[in-house]
């Protein structure tokens, strides 16, 4: 008679089995209706229920054009990855947000925060996504664009945050490498000291965390 450990195991395979059938059906039956438009209500019985009382479309779907949000006062911020962009909307009536100015760079837009005083941080991938990063930092309250400064980073900055204190900024860097993987940098965790000032800090405030 198999041991109880034996039966255990057995069941668990089994239900793994199961629990992947069910997966593999599932995303046969999602390839065979691929969802071209927005989802804009939610079902009549869901145990939570979601209605947009406004809305803000950059035109462009499925482009990752609407990738990251963060809000600050009466403003979004918005990822725009495929522009290397972060709208920038004024929320001050929900229900029609509108665009104020975009921040633009070079490269791919991945990530940004928003320090309580506004000074607002975006993690910058390069257009070669092997090379190093930057994190760009800007003023949140400005009526239009304003760039504080830059600090170079690890390569492929892909998510930015600000301490609770607000004294540092960490970047995760992927290192993603070449799809051919003739390079192939290393990831790391970049630490930023950040100024008390509404400023960007300078190059020699970058640390890279060693693992």
């Amino acid at each position: 008679m198999p041991s109880p450990f034996l039966r255990r195991t057995v069941a668990l395979a089994a239900t793994t089995a199961a629990v992947c059938a069910l997966a593999l059906s599932s995303a046969t039956a999602a390839s065979a209706a691929i969802v071209t438009d927005p989802v804009r209500d939610t079902p009549s019985d869901s145990a939570v229920s979601l209605r947009p009382i406004g809305t803000y479309e950059t035109g462009v779907f499925d482009q990752s054009a609407a990738e990251i949000v963060h809000a600050y006062k009466n403003r979004l911020f918005v990822v725009n990855a495929q522009a290397a962009a972060v709208d920038v909307l004024d929320m001050s009536s929900p229900t029609a947000p509108t665009k104020l100015y975009s921040i633009t760079g070079t490269g791919v837009a991945n990530s940004l925060a928003v320090r309580a005083d506004g000074l607002g941080v975006i993690a910058l991938e390069d257009a070669d996504k092997t090379a190093p990063g930057r994190l760009v930092f800007f003023d949140a309250d400005a009526a239009e664009p304003t760039v504080l400064g830059e600090v170079t980073v690890g390569a492929l900055p892909d998510m930015v945050t600000i301490s609770d204190d607000g004294t540092v900024a960490v970047v995760a860097n992927e290192g993603e490498p070449a799809d051919d993987f003739s390079v192939d940098p290393e990831g790391s965790v970049g630490i930023v000291a950040l100024p008390a000032e509404k400023a960007a800090p300078t190059q020699d405030a970058v640390r890279t965390a060693g693992f």
